[in-house]
């Protein structure tokens, strides 16, 4: 709301997208059912930046964790789970 007042005065007008419209409108499968899947095995879109496995198991939640509050840039970190 702050955000949104802020930008009226400077005479911005801003609209917003939100994620969890897409499950209601036609975008949603658009995108993740038609596009995303084939766009993703063909290579014509590639997800960035490359992850970097940090830890194996729950244990190592907290320490990822503690990584990212620290700082962490251009980097996806993950626990895998198995």
């Amino acid at each position: 709301m702050a955000l949104q007042a802020r930008c009226l005065v400077h005479g911005i007008r801003a609209k917003f997208v939100w994620g969890s419209s897409l499950m209601t409108n036609e975008v949603g499968p658009m995108l993740w059912s038609d596009f995303l899947p084939a766009a993703l095995a063909d290579g014509r879109y590639q997800a960035a930046p490359t992850a970097e496995v940090v830890g194996v198991g729950l244990e190592q939640v907290q320490p990822a964790l503690d990584t990212l509050r620290r700082g962490v840039s251009a980097r996806k970190l993950v626990v895998s789970l198995t």
